[in-house]
């Protein structure tokens, strides 16, 4: 028989369980992918949407946050940049806009830097992250290279490369959910399906829908020009379409997103009027396709969606995988039928090129010769990296073009950059990264159960997008533009989504 209970000493509080409810106590986190922490059952709740935000003490004064502080601490800074991408872009296309023009194309670059100092808080360890930010330290050591051609346009080029590169860092402080990622999407399909739209324009309707073709593609010549151009049925002469951009065939790009975003749209809605918006954006976004001829962007989507449809056969989604099947190859034919019905014997003469040998041979003849350059040339020439702001649009807009020992350098795939920048050491580091990045979406998208939504689908798109990232390398600088930007945006939008939804739903771990 146990003894009587000792008497408490005055003064002294007496010892109490631990556990959680036992003291009026609750678990948070102070971060996604952060520990558990205990506090008061009555301490005041951080702010809804807050990044990083720590409860604050029992008696506190409560601490005052603006609008912009809010809105910086939200998921929903990361669709607003695409919208701010959206409107740079529309921006290059409006006349009176031409004398700004260095500065709207800068514009979307410096935003991605100045979001990296203003979004507070801890980023998320992507997998890409160590590989790709040892690449852009070892192009910032070429900055000291005697080949670096000068100040101005070197600290460009730099910030170009940290500005494509930092949404690995400022989106994964982000509280973002699967509604903000879903949303990012759709805008981003929205707007291409719209750029693919108004290039099929374009070609119906010579002149009406065209804007001012790009200072530098004029700068070329009045050869390369006409070679951009093509006859349709009707007898006239027009540009490939531009769609949204200022660049012949640039609506090549609207119709590979529409196409590839729409097919995750189709397979993941339930709703008859997304699923038939997903289907109206394949078929205008393979239109396009083939009326800009832009046969690289055509075969990167056919791999893109091999992989996608490869995904979804080994997880055993044999329904959403028919269904991808059927809409993109009926979608593929008579897309096919109506380019050549409108853009005649010049489009169907282009797409017959692809079969006139085998595909290797086909590519090296085209592309594949840039590449080749690029490591039995470049490489053993500028092991080490050739400089920085030699070429790219640091060079054309603040190059020094009278300095004739540093001459610029001609760029037409991102393997020739990579080069360029850092030699050997930014060859390996940067395409690690990108490895490291299709393994961990490979991963997602063999999900059999997803308790946190269907993020194994969108892990397959993005799966498919990063594959086709990965080609478009060998035939475009692709880590030197804007694309490469929303690269890196989206797969540390569904990185931090992912953890976003572990957090909220930890109990089910």
């Amino acid at each position: 028989m146990r003894g009587p209970r000792p008497a408490s000493m005055p003064g002294v509080p007496r010892p109490q369980l631990q556990g959680p409810g036992v003291l009026r106590r609750r678990y948070v986190r102070s971060a996604p992918g952060a520990p558990l922490e205990a506090v008061a059952l009555d301490a005041p709740r951080p702010a809804a949407g807050a990044s990083g935000a720590v409860a604050a003490p029992v008696g506190a004064p409560p601490q005052r946050v603006g609008t912009l502080g809010r809105l910086l601490a939200s998921g929903r800074v990361v669709p607003l940049f695409i919208l701010m991408l959206i409107c740079c872009q529309l921006a290059l296309l409006v006349p009176a806009m031409a004398p700004l023009r260095v500065v709207v194309r800068i514009l979307a670059f410096g935003l991605s830097l100045l979001l990296l100092v203003a979004v507070r808080g801890r980023a998320l360890k992507h997998p890409a992250l160590p590989f790709v930010m040892g690449a852009i330290g070892v192009t910032a050591l070429n900055f000291f290279n005697p080949g670096t051609s000068g100040v101005l346009a070197s600290l460009v080029q730099l910030g170009i490369q940290l500005s494509i590169a930092a949404p690995l860092l400022w989106v994964t402080r982000l509280p973002i959910d699967a509604k903000t990622f879903r949303l990012t999407l759709a805008l981003l399909f929205l707007f291409n399906v719209a750029s693919a739209g108004v290039g099929v324009l374009q070609v119906y309707f010579p002149g009406r829908f065209q804007p001012a073709v790009s200072s530098m593609v004029q700068g070329l010549g009045e050869g390369y020009l006409r070679s951009l151009e093509f006859e349709t049925t009707s007898g006239e002469r027009v540009f490939r379409p531009m769609g949204l951009t200022d660049t012949p065939g640039g609506a090549a790009t609207g119709g590979f997103y529409a196409v590839l975003l729409g097919g995750g749209f189709l397979l993941s809605s339930r709703r008859g009027l997304i699923r038939v918006l997903s289907v109206g954006g394949i078929l205008l976004g393979l239109l396009c396709l083939y009326l800009c001829q832009v046969r690289a962007t055509f075969v990167t989507l056919g791999v893109c969606l091999l992989a996608m449809a490869g995904v979804l056969a080994l997880s055993g989604r044999l329904a959403r995988l028919l269904t991808l099947l059927a809409v993109v190859g009926i979608g593929a034919v008579s897309a096919f039928g109506w380019a050549v019905a409108v853009g005649g014997d010049t489009v169907l003469a282009r797409w017959t090129s692809l079969l006139d040998g085998r595909p290797e041979e086909v590519y090296r003849r085209h592309r594949g010769g840039f590449v080749l350059r690029s490591f039995e040339e470049h490489l053993p020439e500028y092991p080490l990296g050739a400089g920085l702001g030699r070429y790219g649009m640091a060079y054309a807009y603040f190059g020094d073009p009278t300095d004739l020992e540093r001459p610029p350098l001609w760029v037409e795939v991102q393997w020739s950059a990579w080069i360029f920048d850092g030699g050997i050491l930014t060859v390996v580091l940067y395409p690690l990264g990108l490895l490291a990045t299709l393994w961990w979406v490979f991963r997602i998208a063999r999900r059999k159960e997803d308790s946190e939504g269907e993020f194994w689908l969108w892990g397959s798109v993005v799966f498919a997008y990063n594959l086709g990232a990965l080609a478009l390398t060998f035939s475009y600088p692709f880590f030197m533009s804007q694309m490469g930007m929303e690269f890196w945006l989206l797969n540390a939008a569904l990185f931090g989504a992912m953890a976003h939804a572990k957090t909220v739903h930890a109990h089910r771990g």
